[in-house]
């Protein structure tokens, strides 16, 4: 977090923007400020929504635990690289709704792919649509890395609805290395939980695509909403796209330390070329989404203390 501050503030200093900002900063209205990071927090339960629609069916699962053990997830994937969250959150649903740890990885692996997923369809449904209007300097560019986000992310569906691939490849991969036995085992052991998905039916994939959309629309609005507070006027379509792209694109950061930042420089940087927002406006809607961010993360680590102290019942009885 330090260091998007520290990024922003060195943008700031080089292209002489202090003013532009600060003048930001004295006219922010704080009312609409605070419905936008309202409903972006919001968004938060439909993510819970989206991954409870993956679990087994005699699993009882109170959205207000789900959604605590997000943020417990989100604070570990701040402060470590690659899918911490992702797993220490699996290890608490699991203990806490009674099934195996490796069917809550499986069902929230499922349900980031399918947000993942339509968020690159999103993008890509704009740009081919001619609903998106590009900048004639670098269209091309955007346009071809439009398609290769939304390949990825669609990818990623794609191998969780069918993870015999899985198997396949970690066969071809780490089944011939021996000192990879374990990680070997490891993904054999969640592909055979992602197969335990195609129980769940067609109803459980809609729903979930269903909640992602939910998800999707509140914080887009959530931004929205921000961007008002400065008075800032994106357009309505290089919004969407700007979202959708940088959360697509997400995925290609997430392994690394400091991603953030990198997403930070992302969105901003399509704020400019797809919403047509100046670079000061550009700048200033980033930091005030991911000041969201940090109060998420405050929460998280609240909650990931309080589990410590009570075991895994993150949210309460």
């Amino acid at each position: 977090m330090l260091l998007v501050f520290a990024a922003a503030g060195v943008v700031s200093a080089a292209g002489g923007y202090w003013a532009d900002l600060q003048r930001l900063a004295s006219g922010l209205r704080f009312g609409w400020l605070a419905v936008g990071w309202l409903l972006m927090t919001s968004g938060m339960v439909a993510l819970a929504a989206r991954w409870r629609a993956f679990f087994p069916a005699d699993v009882r699962a109170p959205l207000a635990q789900l959604t605590a053990i997000l943020l417990v997830g989100g604070l570990l994937n701040y402060a470590l690289p690659g899918p911490a969250g992702e797993l220490v959150g699996a290890t608490m649903a699991g203990r806490r709704f009674g099934f195996p740890a490796e069917r809550a990885l499986a069902a929230g692996l499922a349900a980031r792919f399918t947000g993942l997923g339509l968020a690159g369809l999103m993008a890509l449904g704009l740009v081919e649509s001619g609903g998106l209007s590009l900048p004639e300097s670098g269209a091309s560019w955007l346009r071809l890395a439009t398609f290769v986000v939304a390949g990825g992310a669609v990818l990623l569906l794609v191998l969780a609805m069918f993870p015999d691939l899985w198997k396949r490849l970690a066969r071809a991969t780490t089944g011939r290395v021996s000192w990879l036995s374990r990680l070997h085992a490891s993904v054999e052991r969640l592909a055979d939980a992602m197969g335990d998905l195609r129980h769940v039916g067609a109803r459980a994939w809609l729903q979930a695509g269903a909640w992602a959309l939910v998800g999707h629309g509140l914080v887009i609005a959530g931004i929205s909403c921000a961007a008002r507070s400065l008075a800032a006027e994106p357009t309505a379509a290089g919004l969407v796209f700007t979202y959708a792209a940088s959360t697509a694109g997400a995925i290609v950061l997430f392994a690394f330390p400091g991603g953030q930042v990198g997403w930070d420089g992302m969105f901003a940087a399509l704020l400019v070329s797809a919403a047509r927002l100046d670079l000061p406006a550009a700048m200033a809607l980033t930091l005030l989404v991911r000041l969201q961010q940090l109060l998420l993360v405050v929460v998280g680590a609240m909650l990931f203390f309080r589990t410590l102290r009570d075991g895994t019942r993150a949210g309460g009885g």
